[in-house]
C-alpha cells in the first residue's frame, strides 16, 4: 500500500514584499498586521487603511508630512509606501505590544504602569493635535506598550490630513480631538478593568453607544485585579463621563491629571502639590483678606489690648492667622522643640511678641496679591464661606469647647480650597466647571455634577485635603492639625466622636457642609441641608432645631425678642 503524500504547507500570504504573519487588530477604518519583510529580512508592524484613498499621491504627501511631528510618544514609520494596491505605514516590531497583546500575554497591569502608559500617550496625542493633526481611528492596536512604561501611538497621517483654517474644518478637528481623548479614556478603562468597555474592542463603536449618540455609559467598577486609588478612578471616569461636557476636552489636561496623580503616588508632595508648595514659598499663603484689621495691627498699639482681644483682631484676617501659625511653628521646629505644635492664636501671640505680630501684618501682600482681578471672585466667595462656617461651628459644639479652636478648625478645613483658588486659578476654573451640572437633555433629563473631591481628583490628581495637609507639613504643623483639616467625606456615614479632636473635626465638618449647602440653588439647597442634618444630628447629639439656629442665628434673636405671653 503506497504512502499518502504529506499535505503541503499552505503558502504564506503576501502583500507585496511583506509576508503576513498575524492580524493584530482591525476596525472599520484601519488594520494592523505583524509581517515579515522578505527584503531585509525583518519583522515589522504594517498599518493599512481599510479603504483606498482617492488620491495615492495626496495620501503619500500627507503621510510624509505627519512624520515631521517630533515627540517620544509618536512613533515614526520606518517606511511609507504602496504594496499594490494598498498604501501602508511600517513600524519596527520592537516598539512594543498592542493593548490586546499586552492583556492576552500578561496579567492586568499595575495601575501605576497603566497610568504611565496613558500619560505618555496623552502627551503624544496633545503634540499631534497642537500640530493640527488627528488620527480619526484611535484603536487599541494604535497604542504600543513596552515593559519600561513607554507608550507610542502609531498611525498619525494614515487617514487624515492636517486641517485647513476654515471654520467648518476647525470645528471638525475639535470634534475629532474630543473623540480621540475619549478613546484614550476607554483604553485606560480597559487596561485597569481587564476587559473591553461595552464588550467591544472597537473604540469608535463604543463612542457611538455613548451620549450624545447613544444611551449607554462606561465607568470603572471596583472588581479590578489591582486596587485602583480614588484619584486615578476619578480621572478615568471623568475621561468617559456620561455628560460629554464633563470629559477632558483636549489631551493635555488628561495628561496633566495623570502626571499629577503619578507624582503624588511616588511623592506625597509631588504633582499639583509641589506646584502649590513652590508658590507658597514665592508668594506667601494668601493676600490680606481684611485690610482694615491688618492695618490696625500693623500700626501697632496692641500693647494696650488683652491677648484675647488681639487674637480676635488677628482672626479677622485669614492670611494673617495662617502666617502667624506658620511662623511660630517653623521657629519651634527649627529650634528642635519637642513640645506640642502651636494651634492657638493667643499662645502664638505670646510666643512671637506683639512687635513681631505687627511686623508680620506689615509683610502681607495687599489684596488680591498675585491673583488677576478677573480671577478674584472664587477666592472671595471661598473666604466668605470660611468665615461663615467658623461662625456656625461655635454654637454647634458641645459646651466648653474653645471658640478659637473651632474657628481655626473651620478655617483649616477650607485651606485646600483657598490654596487652589489663589495659587492654581486655571485648575480652579476646571474644578468649578465640573461641579456645575450640565444642561438637561432628552438623553440626560437630570444630569449630575461632580462633587468637589472627585472634580479635584480628575483635574489635579489629588484632592483638596491633600493640598492642605502638604502645606501644614511644610509649616511644621503635625498630625493633629492635619487631622483637624481633613473634612469628613461627603455622603459617608458619620459616627459619634471618639475624642475631643474628633468632635472638633466633625463639628466643623458639619458647619462647612451646611454653609456649602446654603450656597446651592433651590431645590438642591433644601435637599442638601436635609441630607447633612440627617447624617450629623444623631452622632453629634444635635436636634434639627439646634442646626437651624446655628445656621440662621437671626431666627434665635427674633425668638428672644418676641414678648412672652403669660398663660
Amino acid at each position: 500500500m503506497s504512502a499518502v503524500p504529506p499535505t503541503p504547507a499552505p503558502k504564506p500570504r503576501q502583500l507585496g514584499p511583506f509576508q503576513l504573519k498575524a492580524l493584530l487588530g482591525k476596525s472599520s477604518a484601519s488594520m494592523l498586521w505583524h509581517v515579515l519583510d522578505t527584503r531585509q529580512p525583518q519583522e515589522l508592524l504594517l498599518l493599512l487603511p481599510r479603504q483606498q484613498p482617492e488620491s495615492i499621491d495626496n495620501w503619500l504627501q500627507g503621510a510624509h508630512l505627519a512624520t515631521r511631528l517630533q515627540h517620544p510618544a509618536l512613533a515614526v514609520p520606518v517606511e511609507i509606501g504602496i504594496a499594490e494596491p494598498w498604501p501602508f505605514m511600517a513600524y519596527p516590531r520592537a516598539l512594543g505590544l498592542t493593548v490586546d497583546e499586552r492583556l492576552a500575554r500578561h496579567r492586568v497591569p499595575d495601575p501605576q504602569l497603566a497610568a504611565t502608559w496613558l500619560e505618555h500617550a496623552a502627551q503624544g496625542l496633545a503634540a499631534a493635535h497642537d500640530g493640527g493633526w488627528h488620527f480619526s481611528d484611535l484603536q487599541p492596536f494604535h497604542l504600543l506598550l513596552d515593559a519600561d512604561g513607554k507608550a507610542r501611538l502609531i498611525g498619525c497621517g494614515l487617514l487624515t490630513q492636517g486641517p485647513s483654517t476654515e471654520p467648518q474644518q476647525r470645528a471638525r478637528h475639535q470634534a475629532a480631538v474630543e473623540d480621540e481623548v475619549l478613546c484614550l479614556g476607554l483604553l485606560l478603562n480597559r487596561l485597569l478593568g481587564g476587559h473591553a468597555p461595552l464588550e467591544t474592542t472597537d473604540t469608535l463603536e463604543v463612542i457611538k453607544r455613548l451620549p450624545p449618540l447613544g444611551r449607554e455609559f462606561v465607568r470603572l467598577g471596583y472588581e479590578q485585579a489591582h486596587p485602583v486609588q480614588d484619584g486615578l478612578r476619578a480621572i478615568v471616569n471623568r475621561s468617559t463621563a456620561t455628560q460629554a461636557s464633563q470629559r477632558y476636552l483636549s489631551a493635555r489636561p488628561l495628561a496633566r491629571a495623570l502626571e499629577g496623580w503619578l507624582e503624588q503616588v511616588k511623592n506625597p508632595e509631588g504633582g499639583a502639590i509641589a506646584q502649590v508648595l513652590e508658590r507658597l514659598q514665592r508668594h506667601g499663603t494668601l493676600p490680606m483678606t481684611r485690610p482694615e484689621a491688618v492695618k490696625a495691627i500693623a500700626a501697632g498699639g496692641l500693647e494696650s489690648r488683652h491677648t484675647g482681644q488681639a487674637s480676635g483682631l488677628v482672626q479677622q484676617d485669614v492670611a494673617l492667622t495662617l502666617e502667624m501659625l506658620r511662623r511660630v511653628n517653623l521657629a519651634r521646629a527649627q529650634a528642635g522643640s519637642s513640645g506640642d505644635v502651636v494651634l492657638g492664636l493667643q499662645r502664638a501671640i505670646k510666643m512671637l511678641g506683639l512687635a513681631q505680630v505687627a511686623q508680620i501684618a506689615q509683610g502681607l501682600r495687599p489684596w488680591p496679591g498675585v491673583l488677576a482681578p478677573e480671577r478674584v471672585l472664587n477666592l472671595r466667595l471661598a473666604l466668605a464661606r470660611t468665615h461663615k462656617a467658623a461662625e456656625v461651628a461655635v454654637p454647634l459644639a458641645p459646651r466648653g469647647y474653645d471658640p478659637e479652636m473651632l474657628r481655626l478648625t473651620a478655617l483649616l478645613q477650607n485651606l485646600g480650597r483657598l490654596l487652589l483658588y489663589y495659587h492654581l486659578p486655571d485648575e480652579a476654573d476646571q474644578v468649578q466647571r465640573l461641579m456645575k451640572a450640565p444642561e438637561p437633555s432628552e438623553e440626560q433629563p437630570t444630569p449630575q455634577a461632580l462633587g468637589e473631591r472627585q472634580a479635584a481628583f480628575s483635574v489635579l490628581g489629588c484632592d483638596l485635603d491633600q493640598l492642605a495637609a502638604a502645606a501644614l507639613r511644610q509649616w511644621g504643623l503635625g498630625d493633629e492639625a492635619q487631622q483637624l483639616a481633613q473634612r469628613p467625606e461627603v455622603d459617608a456615614p458619620i459616627h459619634p466622636p471618639h475624642s475631643d479632636l474628633d468632635a472638633l473635626r466633625l463639628t466643623c465638618g458639619l458647619a462647612n457642609e451646611l454653609v456649602d449647602a446654603v450656597a446651592q440653588q433651590e431645590p438642591r439647597r433644601r435637599q442638601q441641608l436635609e441630607a447633612v442634618t440627617r447624617r450629623y444630628a444623631r452622632p453629634l447629639s444635635l436636634t434639627p432645631r439646634d442646626i437651624q439656629l446655628a445656621l440662621y442665628p437671626e431666627q434665635a434673636q427674633a425668638n428672644l425678642a418676641q414678648p412672652r405671653t403669660v398663660p
